[in-house]
């Protein structure tokens, strides 16, 4: 008899702690989750491949995708842009509303008609995409550092500069929730994640 209740009390005891897993969401359990970190993007206000003024407050209640590249990139920007540019396209067809920020770590060179060449050479939809420049080499290495805990550094004898490969996944409130590789070129796990955290 004692031992019939005990299995009862133990099977109880897995059900009620067990439904948890009906209602948890596919977002809570995502490999790519940083929400814990506790990073906050710094307040900006820097000037888009248009020559406008565009800033965090542009941002404010969207999510938006943050990356580093460069125009004369030798190395990883050639993989990481054609990644974005395809992950743009498939968030477009889910239907999912997502803003695209990348902040070039080479702004003395990358004017805003340079980076504008840039998108279009790679057919970039620029209606949710923007390409920024307009600050100083000493402060982009400050605003990585302190937003998304990245270098950028420059490496003179290759004429390359150090910056995050990642993509990273801003909120609505300014809080880096979400870091994904991107030098992947599957995207489809990046989609099921927004595709849930946006509700579409």
């Amino acid at each position: 008899m004692r031992n019939t209740q005990l299995l009862i009390f133990m099977g109880m005891i897995f059900l009620l702690s067990g439904c948890g897993w009906l209602y948890a969401s596919p977002a809570a359990e995502s490999e790519y989750d940083i929400s814990e970190a506790d990073m906050q993007v710094e307040d900006f206000e820097y000037t888009n491949q248009h020559g406008e003024s565009f800033g965090l407050s542009e941002l404010e209640g969207d999510y938006w995708l943050a990356s580093m590249i460069f125009t004369r990139c030798p190395s990883v920007c050639p993989l990481m842009t054609p990644n974005k540019l395809n992950l743009q396209g498939e968030l477009e067809e889910e239907g999912v509303p997502v803003q695209i920020v990348s902040f070039t770590v080479d702004p003395e060179f990358d004017t805003p008609e340079r980076l504008l060449n840039y998108g279009e050479n790679y057919n970039v939809d620029f209606s949710n995409w923007n390409f920024l420049t307009g600050y100083s080499d000493e402060e982009i290495e400050e605003f990585a550092q302190s937003s998304f805990r990245s270098v950028v550094q420059k490496v003179p004898e290759e004429e390359d500069i150090v910056h995050a490969t990642s993509f990273f996944l801003v909120d609505g409130e300014g809080q880096v929730i979400r870091k994904y590789d991107g030098l992947d070129n599957d995207t489809s796990p990046i989609v099921e994640d927004l595709k849930y955290l946006t509700g579409s």
